[in-house]
């Protein structure tokens, strides 16, 4: 929160890991004329659980994404998917500005080099 007040984050767009999830930080960064994007983990369990079992039981179409990259040794392959039906969500209220959410999933794969 103090780093915030120090930058100058007007028309941007915020992103924080996990542990900076939190309303008070999303309320700050709104107030500041910037826009968020905040990773979801089990430190917000019941959010978490909300999101995951909406993307779980989702049979509607969504925006998605799809990248892989080779490198390292591995293959990572990244999908997203986002929905801005966030009527349903109990804690929408609670997060300033919400617009929707996403998942992204990560599969990482070793490639064996001989």
């Amino acid at each position: 929160p103090k780093l915030l007040n120090m930058l100058m984050v007007k028309g941007c767009i915020v992103t924080i890991d996990a542990m900076g999830t939190q309303v008070k930080i999303a309320e700050r960064i709104v107030e500041r004329g910037a826009d968020y994007i905040l990773a979801v983990k089990e430190n917000q369990e019941t959010l978490y659980k909300d999101v995951k079992d909406y993307f779980d039981a989702c049979d509607v179409t969504l925006d998605y994404a799809r990248t892989s990259g080779k490198g390292h040794g591995r293959v990572e392959t990244r999908e997203c998917r986002i929905s801005n039906d966030i009527g349903w969500l109990d804690q929408e209220k609670r997060w300033k500005s919400l617009a929707g959410i996403a998942e992204i999933t990560t599969r990482t794969e070793s490639i064996l080099t001989q």
